[in-house]
């Protein structure tokens, strides 16, 4: 008699128990809005989701790049925008400075015109990115890219080349100058740096002894220089705008896989309100029913009988 008992008080304890945990996870999966609150709540469904976490985890990190890419290329594109807007103003001065009507003086304030557009023209191709480095810093550099160099003409500085950032997919986000600036490309003969030519054309024009037709001639040849750089630049901005469309593709494909997974991630282990709540009631009853079963055991004992 006591060892039937017994087991009947250790399976309602046990049956209290098992009710009580069920109860629980119920209560547990309402209040987080999870059926998979642990990986023993459904092991396959846990590990699947913890898959597509991680996948979520590198595309956040990837459209973090691109958006630092993005913005380096805005720069870029305004930055060209800027540089191509100051040669084309050095070249009206240019076309100024070939007129005959002009005298020696009119000729030097051509030339601290020219000045004023060359320094400003440095500045802009020195400009740095908005993110430590400057828009045309070739593979990467801590100084300025166009400076002085030994003979004090402005030569470019950075490593040639280019910088590209991402995984899955990649962006150069850098420009190499040399080609737009100091190196340009010419039909015949070596390449022409633009600093170079406005150096040698504001002397001229400085230089009272420089006639008319001189100065003209001089003119002349800066301004071809300047019409191929413009032209350059006007390349490097379509691929520059080639390179944002390229962002904005990707970045899309992106939104709309992190979407695919948001859902996969939600039928794997979001809890079904109705289903949880029908669970929570069937529970709570089950667990009240196995209170009153213990109550009904917990008095089969001898003294019962006294």
């Amino acid at each position: 008699m006591r060892i039937a008992t017994a087991y009947a008080h250790q399976s309602a304890i046990d049956g209290i128990s098992e009710r009580q945990r069920r109860l629980a996870d119920s209560q547990q999966q309402i209040s987080s809005g999870l059926r998979v609150n642990r990986p023993s709540d459904d092991p396959a469904a846990a590990a699947e989701a913890e898959r597509l976490r991680s996948r979520e985890a590198r595309v956040d990190a990837e459209k973090r790049t691109l958006s630092f890419a993005r913005q380096m290329l805005s720069t870029a594109d305004n930055t060209i925008g800027d540089a191509v807007g100051v040669l084309q103003s050095a070249r009206e001065s240019l076309l100024l400075a070939g007129s005959p009507a002009l005298s020696s003086a009119d000729r030097a304030s051509v030339a601290i015109a020219l000045r004023q557009h060359r320094e400003q023209l440095l500045e802009v191709v020195n400009r740095g990115d908005g993110m430590g480095n400057y828009v045309f810093g070739g593979r990467g550099t801590s100084a300025s890219p166009f400076a002085p160099d030994a003979g004090s003409s402005i030569a470019y500085q950075a490593p040639a080349g280019t910088v590209t950032v991402g995984e899955s997919f990649t962006s150069e986000v850098s420009l190499d100058g040399s080609s737009s600036f100091t190196s340009i490309a010419r039909p015949s003969g070596p390449a022409e740096n633009i600093f170079s030519q406005l150096d040698t054309v504001i002397a001229a024009l400085e230089n009272p002894a420089t006639s008319s037709g001189a100065a003209s001639t001089v003119a002349t040849g800066v301004i071809e220089t300047l019409d191929r750089s413009i032209d350059r630049l006007g390349l490097t901005r379509t691929v520059v705008g080639e390179r944002l469309k390229g962002i904005d593709v990707h970045e899309q494909a992106m939104e709309s896989g992190s979407i695919d997974t948001a859902s996969r991630l939600s039928d794997l282990i979001d809890v079904d309100f109705a289903s949880a709540l029908s669970n929570f009631n069937q529970n709570q009853t089950a667990a009240d029913a196995a209170m009153k079963a213990y109550a009904q055991v917990a008095k089969l004992s001898l003294f019962s009988y006294l």
